[in-house]
């Protein structure tokens, strides 16, 4: 049965305020396991979620008729990354993203440090596609390798990959729990959790968005790790649809609205975390709010990625016109399908990206340039030559202007602040 375990936090004297230092008891929430459980859902939740799941089903069914796959996949992928950040308060403007990008590429220590954070939770976003789309079941060490991923140029990358052995908490005071919103278990609850959480996410028992959603929440809570557990809950997420093969091409980019809802997205989890028996009406009560919420929010990131699917499709049939015949297969071919998710790019990392020796990238990206669709820059100290796709930085500025920045809501707890000499 789910649980509050009331524990002691003895005083310490590492805060300046008379409150960071006190000491109090506190209580940490222990969630029941989902493996065998069967939430009973009423008939509208039951009818949102499978909406929702056809909504999913459209968007990658209807993928199959636009010009530029890759590039919708590869946009979808990076806008969803991006949200999910924004949701932590990481907000870094395409043109910052961008820079940071070349320089990290080009070897350099990029100086905007939320810029690359944002861009490597792009970079655990694509681990975490690519766990699902090669591995039959989902481990531990999965979800270790994308948060590793996820915290590689964080500022505390010491955490990466690594289970928390100490207590965490949410809100209130960085110095104790004693004001926190939310405590999630205690350390040596933490490992039996995360395995009942992959055994459940290897299971079928429940289709793919409650199967994701409640994943979800349950890894939210269970807050395995000193950071970064809200990005890599929402990786999750694709973990689970692309695994089950719900999004076997296209990414809804949930994140992208649970950004601009993110007040209603941590309480939701909130009210996910029951205190009653485990098969009871409660919890799945509990648990049907959060599911109303999560199915409202995929169906609505479906909508948004079919606009701009739409608008990308546009762009690049626009492209194309200017080109005149463009031959299919060829350097130029497939550098118009990687574009719209890769709107600055260098020679070398177009060659990357398209798998064409660097000759043939260079007369490439040299007829898109003669086309106007590609503009070529000098960015960085070094004055690195890059070619910027202006259409698509306007499609990621109107993402930009499309969102709410929800800079005072965060999911990542705050890591427990140590007596010298003891690991957080």
């Amino acid at each position: 049965m789910a649980t509050h375990i009331r524990q002691r936090w003895t005083a310490q004297f590492e805060g300046m305020s008379r409150r960071d230092r006190q000491g109090c008891d506190y209580d940490s929430y222990l969630p029941d396991p989902l493996v065998g459980w069967n939430p009973l859902l009423a008939g509208d939740v039951a009818a949102d979620i499978a909406d929702a799941e056809a909504a999913i089903a459209r968007l990658n069914q209807a993928g199959t008729s636009h010009v530029s796959l890759e590039g919708l996949a590869r946009f979808l992928l990076r806008a969803e990354s991006v949200g999910s950040s924004m949701i932590e308060g990481l907000v870094a403007a395409t043109r910052r993203l961008v820079q940071a990008e070349v320089a990290l590429a080009q070897g350099d220590d990029a100086a905007d440090r939320v810029a690359v954070e944002v861009l490597c939770n792009i970079a655990a976003m694509e681990a975490a596609v690519e766990v699902a789309s090669a591995a039959d079941e989902l481990t531990v060490d999965d979800l270790l390798a994308i948060h590793r991923t996820l915290m590689d140029r964080s500022p505390t990358p010491q955490f990466g990959g690594v289970v928390r052995t100490d207590q965490n908490w949410i809100g209130g005071s960085s110095y104790n729990p004693c004001s926190a919103s939310f405590v999630p278990p205690p350390p040596e609850e933490v490992p039996d959790l995360l395995d009942d959480l992959v055994d459940y996410v290897n299971d079928d028992a429940h289709s793919p968005l409650t199967q994701a959603a409640l994943a979800h929440a349950q890894f939210e809570t269970i807050h395995p790790f000193a950071d970064g557990n809200g990005r890599t809950g929402r990786a999750l997420v694709h973990v689970v649809l692309r695994r089950r093969g719900l999004a076997p091409g296209f990414v809804p980019p949930i994140s992208l609205v649970l950004a601009t809802w993110a007040s209603t997205y941590v309480d939701g989890l909130m009210t996910f975390r029951h205190l009653a028996d485990p098969d009871s009406a409660e919890r799945s009560e509990r648990a049907a709010d959060w599911l109303r919420l999560f199915a409202t929010a995929t169906h609505r990131a479906c909508l948004d990625a079919e606009h701009y699917a739409e608008r990308i499709d546009s762009m690049t049939t626009e492209w194309r016109t200017r080109l005149g015949r463009v031959r299919a297969d060829s350097g130029t071919d497939r550098l118009l399908a990687v574009l719209p998710g890769a709107p600055i790019i260098t020679v070398e990392s177009a060659s990357s990206l398209i798998g064409r020796s660097k000759a043939r990238t260079t007369d490439a990206v040299n007829a898109l340039a003669e086309a106007g669709i590609l503009r070529q820059r000098n960015v960085g100290r070094q004055r690195y030559r890059v070619f910027e796709a202006a259409d698509v930085l306007d499609l990621f500025t109107d993402l930009e202007r499309a969102l709410a920045s929800p800079t005072g809501d965060t999911l990542d707890a705050k890591p427990v602040r140590s007596a010298p000499g003891r690991r957080p």
